[in-house]
This record gives C-alpha cells, sequence and structure tokens, in this order.
C-alpha cells in the first residue's frame, strides 16, 4: 500500500476543520435575524411587560379604593320588604265593669306585610370624612406617578439590555476579525518555516495565539446568546431570534445640559420624589382624621313604611297604612376624649417619618444625579483616550512588526502588540456603548428618561 503524502494529509485535515467550523455558522445562519432600533425596543418592551402589568393592575386597584372612597361620601339608602306568617292565638278579651261577656277589641291577623324605605346621612363627622376623601384622592395621585416611574425603571433596564448587547457583539466582531490575521499569519509562518527562516516554536505560539483567541470567542458567544435570549424574554419574543444592534445608536449624540439644570429637572419632574410627597401629605391628612376623632357626629334620617297592618293604627286592620318618621341623632364617644391622644401620637409619628422620609430621597436624587452628571463626563473622556488608544496600539503593532521581521525583536512582543490592539478596540467599543447608558442613566435620574420615547 502507497503512504498518502504529508502535504495531502495537511490539505484533508484542513478540510475537515473547515467543515466542522461551518457546522455552526450553518445553523447560525438559519437562525432568525432582527435589526431592531432604540424606539422599536422600548414599545415592544413596554407592550410585553410583564412588570409594566402588575404596576398597571395596582394603578387600577388604587383607583378602586378611591372609588370606593367616594362611595362612602354617599347617603345610605336601603329599601325594605318583609312579610311574616304569625301563629294562630285566640285574640285577647277586655271584660269592662258592667259587661255580661268579655270583648274582643284587637282582631289577629295572622299574615303581615311591609314595605319601607330609609335614608340617613352624616351631616356632621368633625372633618373626618372630609380629610378621608383627600387622603384617599393624594394615595391615588401617588399611584399614577408610582406606575410612571416603574414605566421609566423598565425602559432604563431594556435600554442597559440592548447596550450591554452590543458591547458582546462588538468584541465578537473584533476577536473574529483578528482570528481571520492569526491564520493569516500562520499561513505565513508556516512557509516561512518551510523555507527555514523562522522556528518551529514561533510557528506553535501563533497557533497558540490562535487557541486563546478561539477560546476568548467561545466565551463572548456563549454571554452574547444568553444576554440575546434574555432580551428576546423582556421583549417577549421567540428566544431564538437574534438581535442586532441599530448602530445608530451607538453613535447618536445627546445635547446634555448643566448640572444645575439636571438638578433642577429632578425636583421637578422625578416621580418617585412627587410620589412621596403625596404619600406625606396623605399621612398628615391621617394626622387630622386623628385629632379630629375627639368631635362628635351628627346624622340625619328618614323612613316611610307602608305595612298591613300597621302597628300605628290603633285598633289595626288588615289593609295597607303608610306612616313616616325622621330624625337627628347626636353621637359623641365621651371615653375617645382620653383614648384617642395615642391615635394621635401614632400618626404624629407616621407624618414625621414619611416628611423626614421626603427629604432623604431628595438628597439622594441630588447625589444621584451629581454622580450621573460626572459618570457621564468621564465616559467621554475614556473614549477620546480610547480612541487614542486604538491608533496608538496599531501603530505599534505596524513598528513591531516590522522589527520582529528584521529580527530586531522576538515573537513575544510583536504577540503582545497584537493583543494590545485587541484589547484597545474592544474597550473602544464598550466606552462608546457605555456612553449612551450613562446618558440614558443621566435623563432618568433627572425624570427626562420618558420624554426621549
Amino acid at each position: 500500500m502507497n503512504k498518502i503524502p504529508e502535504h495531502m494529509i495537511k490539505k484533508i485535515r484542513s478540510l475537515f476543520f473547515v467543515l466542522i467550523a461551518g457546522l455552526p455558522l450553518s445553523g447560525f445562519a438559519q437562525q432568525k435575524s432582527e435589526l431592531l432600533s432604540v424606539n422599536e425596543l422600548i414599545k415592544t418592551g413596554l407592550d410585553s411587560s410583564k412588570s409594566l402589568k402588575i404596576s398597571q393592575a395596582k394603578l387600577q386597584m388604587a383607583q378602586a379604593k378611591y372609588d370606593q372612597a367616594m362611595d362612602a361620601t354617599l347617603p345610605t339608602v336601603k329599601l325594605n320588604a318583609n312579610y311574616t306568617r304569625l301563629s294562630d292565638i285566640e285574640a285577647p278579651k277586655f271584660l269592662f265593669p258592667g259587661a255580661s261577656e268579655p270583648v274582643s277589641l284587637f282582631p289577629v291577623y295572622l299574615n303581615n306585610y311591609s314595605v319601607g324605605i330609609s335614608a340617613s346621612e352624616t351631616i356632621f363627622s368633625g372633618f373626618r370624612l372630609k380629610y378621608a376623601k383627600e387622603s384617599t384622592n393624594l394615595l391615588n395621585d401617588a399611584a399614577k406617578f408610582e406606575f410612571v416611574k416603574d414605566r421609566e425603571d423598565i425602559i432604563f433596564n431594556l435600554l442597559n439590555a440592548y447596550f450591554n448587547l452590543n458591547k458582546l457583539e462588538s468584541s465578537e466582531k473584533v476577536i473574529q476579525e483578528n482570528l481571520k490575521q492569526t491564520a493569516e499569519r500562520i499561513r505565513e509562518t508556516e512557509l516561512a518555516e518551510k523555507n527555514g527562516l523562522v522556528t518551529q516554536n514561533d510557528l506553535l505560539r501563533w497557533k497558540l495565539q490562535q487557541s486563546n483567541l478561539e477560546l476568548t470567542l467561545l466565551d463572548i458567544q456563549n454571554n452574547l446568546e444568553v444576554a440575546n435570549y434574555n432580551l428576546n424574554l423582556q421583549l417577549g419574543q421567540n428566544p431564538e431570534t437574534k438581535i442586532e444592534v441599530d448602530s445608530n445608536a451607538i453613535t447618536t449624540f445627546h445635547t446634555v445640559l448643566s448640572l444645575q439644570e439636571y438638578m433642577d429637572l429632578a425636583v421637578k419632574n422625578r416621580n418617585d420624589l412627587t410620589a412621596a410627597q403625596i404619600r406625606s401629605n396623605a399621612s398628615f391628612n391621617n394626622l387630622q382624621i386623628a385629632k379630629n376623632s375627639y368631635l362628635p357626629r351628627i346624622t340625619i334620617q328618614g323612613e316611610a313604611l307602608d305595612a298591613r297592618p300597621n302597628s300605628r293604627y290603633i285598633p289595626p286592620v288588615d289593609k295597607f297604612n303608610s306612616t313616616w318618621a325622621a330624625g337627628i341623632t347626636f353621637n359623641w364617644d365621651l371615653i375617645s376624649i382620653y383614648s384617642n391622644k395615642h391615635n394621635v401620637d401614632e400618626y404624629q409619628s407616621l407624618y414625621v417619618q414619611s416628611k423626614e422620609g421626603v427629604n432623604i430621597l431628595s438628597d439622594a436624587i441630588k447625589v444621584d444625579v451629581n454622580q450621573n452628571y460626572l459618570n457621564y463626563n468621564e465616559a467621554i473622556k475614556r473614549i477620546q483616550v480610547m480612541e487614542r488608544s486604538v491608533v496608538q496600539s496599531e501603530e505599534n503593532l505596524r513598528l513591531t512588526d516590522s522589527r520582529y521581521k528584521n529580527s530586531l525583536v522576538i515573537l513575544s512582543e510583536l504577540l503582545e502588540a497584537n493583543n494590545l490592539v485587541i484589547q484597545s478596540k474592544i474597550n473602544l467599543a464598550i466606552a462608546r456603548a457605555d456612553l449612551q447608558v450613562a446618558y440614558y442613566r443621566l435623563i432618568k435620574s433627572a425624570g427626562n428618561l420618558q420624554k426621549e420615547f
């Protein structure tokens, strides 16, 4: 049997690896790909958000509680109808002086019917009802602002996931590009080795570089698939869809205001701060309700009755007769003059807590805006530094490559220069995505994120 030539074996191996490498690529080609703009991201994400649906349900519950409070202010009106069958008894009889036999004065009617309508309304409750209505209305308003705050949180989370996906996509492209360059280096080194210009160790070092890059690429692709899957779930679409980040979203230039302007906007527009202030006002109303519980209640009521027989008619007759009644009730719990002070102390404490909570939140918002403003400016400077770093690393690689070809430097220096180019390009791609995230985080801290979309 003739031995297969060595160069034929190398060709077969090369073809085998090409086929193996092509398998995942062909599978990936079948995967549905979707270019997603920022506006499409936000619209799709909000429409599909389960968290937003929960927030909407909370808002509806707050509205229902407000409606219930309004219902409680209506007069109480009741309609009653009754039929009673009485047991048969002997009619009561009376023996009058001088009479020979007792006389029945009141006949017994076994069937009793009545239809009545009654109404009552509190005309004075120590202003407790007034403050209760205002408090419930305030809590309903607070729920609306909290819903908007939840919506902004969802928008920012979508944006953050979107730009994180871009970081991984950009890193993948950098590594794939360098893998192509490394494959070309290996081909050149194999030719040089055959001609005795380089050692086999140099060829092994390039192949080791290739293996390290492939491992890095595998790690990036795994993280990319995880990030892509998670974002698809947030968007409520097929998890297998490959999301492509719109390049315009990365290069978009945003006009930024001054720090003081963002501070002023935050005080005016932050929904969580507004909601906290409203809830503090509701807590103050609850304190007023507790204080006014010392006062009495005055209620008016009225009733109309149609009964057969009507007990107000003497002697009773077996027919419907109508009567009415009206009155006023004064109710004052005297023991509350002593015991209610404990309720007042409790609600006073709750009000102080809510008021100071607003102040604490206000300070935290200022810290947040200041930190995000500094981070945004830092992100701009980082891009400038990274752009210079890319230019410098590429120039360093060019010079080192020239020196290597002239045997002035060893291969390790060339590989290090190559790795610096890879790292600087990845860092630049990450910095550009981080700049967008820093901008949206800044306007979110100022309460302006929803106005962007």
